[in-house]
């Protein structure tokens, strides 16, 4: 601390504070110094020398598999039980060949060959997550390692959107039980785990208040939490004929079932989408109606208009002959039209 303040205490005495480490959590600490004088005190602060600095070294014998356990039981009470859940799972399967080295050994070239091989095995997006959370572990705790590794580009998501008509076949082959949660996800837009979540009071006579979802925790078990941001917390509104057909649902199902119920009507009707698109049409829709892009992020639980585009923003393919169509006709009214004659 090049500058350390001094505040005044009740007994009369000057107390100073100076920087001494940042914990595994990311929590900094500091040493505090009471002196007669506010000047006495800002010196014996201003000559502290901190004892570890930002935890460099302390763990040279530790292994990169012991590193992700503890990066992660330190967050278990801020991070989702999925997130949780995925990066236990993470400390297991990714980067094998530098789980069981110590971190002093870990080099950014042992690095980039470890995330050349992952490469070689896995989407660029996911090889781009293995890594994301590598870089936060050696951040935390080999500060010392800098990391400057070359990853795979990023593959342009493909995302399929529903026609209205599928949408339609889809509802006219489910049962009671899966018929509901596609009306939910398609004229809604919720998610099969908030779908789940939802209870009888949360139904209104114009929509549905999403306020939770249903994920598993770190035992594979499945628990009722808030969304994983603020905007999965919504109202999102609903025709009233499907309001009539979501109160006489069960209200008790997960995710799990959803989706094996969804795969198994895929089967037989020839679907060749997932559950999650229904999402897409209902987005899509929306976007080529001419809806604001804020006011669809806003109701659909994305937390930026950036990631609607990013993911959903595209036109139906039951509309792009329309579309096509218009375009046609503006250029032959634009360039057909009778141009007009100057008066002199």
């Amino acid at each position: 601390m090049s500058n350390p303040k001094a505040t005044k205490l009740p007994s009369g005495k000057w107390r100073s504070r100076a920087f001494d480490y940042i914990d595994e959590k990311g929590k900094r600490h500091y040493v505090s110094f009471t002196a007669d004088t506010a000047k006495e005190a800002r010196l014996a602060a201003k000559m502290h020398v901190p004892s570890g600095g930002r935890v460099n070294v302390p763990y040279p014998d530790l292994t990169l598999r012991e590193a992700y356990k503890r990066f992660i039981d330190s967050r278990t009470d801020t991070l989702s039980p999925s997130t949780v859940r995925e990066y236990r799972q993470a400390s297991k399967r990714d980067f094998p060949s530098l789980m069981s080295m110590k971190l002093k050994d870990i080099t950014p070239e042992l690095v980039q060959t470890a995330v050349n091989e992952a490469a070689a095995l896995y989407a660029p997006k996911t090889v781009r997550n293995k890594h994301g959370l590598l870089h936060k572990v050696l951040k935390l705790y080999a500060p010392n390692i800098t990391l400057n590794t070359d990853l795979p580009q990023k593959n342009q998501p493909e995302v399929y959107v529903p026609t209205t008509k599928e949408v339609d076949a889809a509802l006219n082959a489910a049962d009671d039980f899966l018929r509901v949660p596609i009306l939910l996800a398609s004229r809604g837009s919720l998610r099969r785990s908030e779908i789940c979540a939802l209870t009888r009071s949360d139904v209104t006579n114009f929509g549905v208040n999403v306020t939770k979802a249903v994920v598993k925790n770190d035992s594979g078990k499945w628990e009722i939490k808030q969304p994983k941001t603020a905007a999965g917390t919504r109202f999102c509104p609903l025709p009233p004929d499907v309001i009539k057909e979501v109160r006489k649902w069960s209200f008790s199902a997960n995710p799990d079932q959803i989706e094996r119920k969804w795969q198994r009507l895929k089967e037989k009707h020839g679907f060749t989408f997932k559950f999650h698109a229904f999402r897409h049409y209902w987005a899509s829709l929306l976007h080529s109606k001419g809806l604001p892009d804020q006011y669809i992020a806003k109701i659909g639980g994305w937390s930026t208009v950036e990631m609607l585009h990013r993911v959903y923003a595209h036109a139906l393919r039951d509309k792009m002959p329309e579309y096509t169509d218009k375009v046609v006709d503006i250029f032959k009214a634009e360039f057909n039209a009778p141009k007009c004659v100057k008066m002199r």
